[in-house]
């Protein structure tokens, strides 16, 4: 559907008319001087588009981050010049690595001060361009309308990803012409009738067939129609690195997750596959094993299905390329009449077992046992709850002990990101506060964006947060251990007390010792009106 109309205003409305048009819900910011007529001109349509502002530039575009990849639709972010958009950078390369759609407005300096290395002056085309969908600057009053619609466009479209407009901040306050200011809903790419028989001849004919599926633009009946399919047939399914939500993690056809801390055993197990459908994933390289799955002499045929041909054989030579949405083929695939086959039933069997007989996680964190925590936190939650992770060696246990499955989430940084798992607890909270959101954060993650716990009180969003502590930067601490025994630097964190930090913000806080210890925390927390936080006190992993 498309949506346009022209009138005279400024360069900042021409943007929000836009915004509103796009129907996005919530504008993540931090205010800033340079882009002033945008937030005067969100204040008179703050009942369809509301403007968060947030304590951190990189806290506002990872909260941007977790509404679009619970709407599937473009996040929207304002930040001012300079500091704001370098502190806002971090969130854009976990956006790309992700391909989440994002369109983020940068404040510029004003027209005649450009090129002059004015005050917090940067070339944001130079700066964003190798690491971001987009980027471009719009000097032109009239344009403003046209190359806002234009982000969306891109954004949303194809492999979905973030697109950075920067105005000058005479721009945005001259007068302009709303013309162009248009938002169309982009079409997903189909499959040919032609491409969906050459998958599933290829698929029918192998004996050991797997499905590796990946990607962002998954709607919950894409993923509905896939797991229809894989049972149909008896093919195995495994997740990319951090997509668990992507196919039902107890359906009899789920064969894990590839990606950082997958066991040998299923990587063994997966390696002899003779014939593997990419659904959506990009083979990067945690969801390789560094590049190197099937590098042992027996490729399989490989067939990749993605929206962006570009992406394609980037990493891998493929017998069959299909330039499509991954979700779309999916239901194509499920929809057609093809007769049922069952010869990889038990080769389906050998993967799923694989998987689910693993043992859980050692924890090896003193007095409290993670994998029994997460267990009894399962029991808790509804199957819809959306949970947020971050970076670190803690997030093995929510990843790992949580059985996902839409419309149940998992929203974490595909680059491995700190900082992310509080921001997108709360931007997820305030994109679907019906549903219980639980963020899991590392002691050092929590002090990178631990401040939006203040957005979340303000905006009266009400995440569990939880932080696992064990006063170190565990992941380098391991590395160092790996190839520098007993030469440890840098790794040790001075910590306040996160309760009581917690608390200071009108949390509910409390802290956990003991696996017992968190049942009762836990169920305190969940009855709390209002965000809350739970330390685990933990002295290894």
């Amino acid at each position: 559907m498309t949506q346009t109309e022209t009138i005279t205003a400024t360069g900042g409305e021409a943007i929000a008319t836009v915004i509103a048009k796009a129907g996005v819900e919530h504008v993540f910011c931090v205010p800033g001087e340079s882009y002033l007529p945008v937030l005067d001109a969100l204040y008179d349509r703050s009942d369809r588009a509301r403007v968060i502002s947030c304590r951190h530039e990189s806290g506002a575009a990872f909260m941007a981050c977790a509404n679009a990849r619970l709407r599937g639709r473009a996040g929207v972010c304002l930040v001012t010049r300079g500091p704001g958009a370098t502190n806002a950078a971090i969130a854009l390369h976990v956006a790309q690595q992700a391909s989440i759609p994002l369109v983020v407005l940068v404040g510029q300096v004003e027209r005649e001060f450009l090129g002059r290395e004015s005050f917090q002056e940067v070339d944001y085309v130079s700066l964003f361009s190798t690491m971001v969908k987009d980027v471009c600057q719009v000097e032109d009053e009239n344009a403003l309308a046209g190359a806002m619609s234009r982000a969306f466009k891109i954004a949303e479209g194809g492999r979905q990803g973030p697109v950075v407009v920067a105005c000058p901040e005479d721009v945005l306050g001259a007068s302009a012409s709303s013309a162009g200011a248009v938002y169309e809903k982009p079409q997903r790419v189909q499959p040919t009738p032609d491409e969906t028989g050459a998958v599933l001849a290829r698929l029918r004919a192998s004996e050991r067939p797997l499905i590796i599926v990946g990607g962002g633009d998954w709607r919950d009946e894409e993923c509905a129609a896939l797991e229809r399919f894989a049972n149909r047939h008896g093919i195995p399914v495994a997740t990319a690195f951090r997509r668990h939500d992507l196919f039902d993690n107890r359906h009899r056809c789920f064969a894990g997750v590839l990606g950082l801390g997958t066991p040998d055993a299923v990587w063994s197990r997966v390696e002899t596959a003779d014939c593997v459908l990419v659904l959506g994933a990009r083979l990067d390289e945690p969801t390789t094993r560094a590049y190197q799955l099937f590098r042992n002499g027996l490729a399989p045929s490989l067939i990749h299905v993605y929206p962006d041909s570009d992406t394609i054989g980037l990493n891998y030579e493929v017998d069959l390329s299909v330039v499509a949405h991954a979700g779309a083929t999916a239901d194509a695939l499920a929809s057609s009449s093809e007769p049922e086959w069952t010869t990889a039933g038990p080769w389906c069997e050998s993967l799923a077992a694989c998987w689910r007989d693993l043992p859980p996680p050692d924890s090896n964190a003193g007095g409290i046992d993670l994998a029994a925590v997460m267990t009894r936190m399962n029991a808790r939650l509804p199957e819809d709850t959306i949970v947020t992770g971050d970076a670190g060696n803690f997030s093995i246990w929510p990843q790992r002990c949580r059985a996902y499955a839409r419309p149940g989430r998992l929203l974490a940084p595909i680059n491995g990101a700190m900082g992310f798992g509080v921001p997108a607890a709360v931007g997820a909270a305030l994109t679907e506060p019906a549903r219980r959101v639980v963020g899991c954060v590392g002691d050092g993650g929590m002090l990178m964006t631990g401040n939006e716990l203040a957005t979340a009180v303000q905006y009266g969003a009400s995440p569990l947060i939880i932080v696992f502590n064990n006063n170190r930067y565990g992941t380098i601490e391991m590395h160092q251990a790996r190839l520098y025994p007993g030469r440890n630097i840098g790794t040790t964190l001075y910590n306040p007390d996160f309760v009581m930090y917690a608390r200071s913000f009108g949390l509910f806080g409390a802290r956990v010792a003991t696996a017992d210890d968190f049942e009762s925390a836990l169920d305190d927390a969940l009855a709390f009106d209002g965000p809350a936080l739970l330390e685990l006190e933990v002295t290894g992993y």
